[in-house]
C-alpha cells in the first residue's frame, strides 16, 4: 500500500472519471507523500508535452491549482514538476508558462497543517 491519502486518491479518481490522463498524472505526481514525485509520472507527463493532441494549458493550470493547495508537501511537488517539465519537456510547455502573466502566487502560502512549513517567528493564529 501506498502512502496516498484519501484525498489524493480521490483526485486522481475525478480526473480518470473525466478522462484527463494527464491531470491525474499530474495529481500522482504532486500526492501528500513526503518523497520526491515518481519518476514514472515524471517520465509520463514529459512525454504528454511531446504530443501535438496533448492540451499544455490544461496540464499547467492543473499544475499551478495543485501550488495552490493548502499542504507544502503538494505545493513543493507542484514546483518540481513543473521545473522538471520547463527542463526536460517539450518547449510548448515552456512557451506557455512564459505567456502567462500570472502563474504561482505563493505570496500568501502558510502552511498551517503541521510545523514544517511555519515559519518560527509567525504566530498561529
Amino acid at each position: 500500500m501506498s502512502g496516498q491519502t484519501l484525498t489524493d486518491r480521490i483526485a486522481a479518481a475525478q480526473y480518470s472519471l473525466t478522462g484527463s490522463e494527464v491531470c491525474r498524472a499530474v495529481c500522482k505526481a504532486t500526492t501528500h507523500e513526503q518523497t520526491a514525485p515518481k519518476k514514472k509520472h515524471l517520465e509520463y507527463l514529459i512525454q504528454a508535452t511531446q504530443e501535438t493532441n496533448v492540451n499544455v494549458p490544461q496540464m499547467a493550470d492543473t499544475l499551478i491549482e495543485r501550488a495552490g493547495n493548502a499542504s507544502w508537501v503538494v505545493v513543493f511537488k507542484a514546483l518540481i514538476t513543473t521545473h522538471h517539465l520547463m527542463v526536460h519537456g517539450n518547449e510548448r510547455f515552456l512557451q506557455f508558462l512564459a505567456s502567462r502573466n500570472t502563474l504561482f502566487n505563493l505570496s500568501n502560502f502558510l502552511d498551517r497543517t503541521g510545523s514544517h512549513g511555519v515559519h518560527p517567528l509567525v504566530r498561529n493564529e
